[in-house]
């Protein structure tokens, strides 16, 4: 299923790459939409960060919109071993626990950066959609209980405008 996606999305890059470069928007805010959305990833929960495993990266396939895809963890994990106390079970439930608290507000953030991409970016194509791609990281002694591997939330600029944001899973 996943698999799929990707394939999808590669197939439709390789199409769109070879339409008119004239019709493209100006991107140079690309950059601005990813650094923010890093920054608001940062301050969600200072007392209790996320784990940014990597930059957000935004990418824009003409006739289909903007894509923006970040890796990253719900809470910073920690690695059990002889200085850390070792695992026990109550720490992995504590750590699940975080993790099932900051998804609301993970997703709350993603469907944002949908529509203030759609609004910094006005000459996109009402029909064009706004996609943010949240792929999710676990160690592997955690619960997945509860937690997606993904989050994406998408919606074509003009239902973006309106706050209209569809998430899937």
């Amino acid at each position: 299923m996943k698999t799929a996606g990707v394939l999808a999305i590669a197939a439709l890059a390789m199409v769109c790459s070879g339409q008119d470069a004239a019709r493209r928007p100006d991107l140079t805010g690309v950059a601005k939409i990813e650094s923010g959305f890093e920054l608001k990833l940062k301050n969600l929960d200072p007392a209790d960060p996320f784990d940014r495993l990597g930059a957000c990266s935004g990418v824009y396939l003409s006739g289909y919109g903007l894509v923006f895809t970040t890796p990253l963890s719900l809470v910073a994990a920690p690695a059990f071993g002889p200085f850390t106390g070792g695992f026990t079970v109550e720490k992995a439930e504590a750590v699940h626990k975080r993790k099932l608290a900051h998804l609301p507000v993970l997703r709350k953030a993603m469907r944002e950066m949908v529509m203030d991409a759609a609004r910094a970016f006005s000459a996109l194509p009402p029909n064009e959609k706004i996609v943010v791609a949240a792929r999710l990281f676990y160690m592997d002694y955690e619960s997945k209980t509860g937690l997606p591997d993904q989050i994406v939330m998408a919606a074509d600029r003009a239902s973006a405008m309106a706050g209209n944001v569809q998430e899937e899973q």
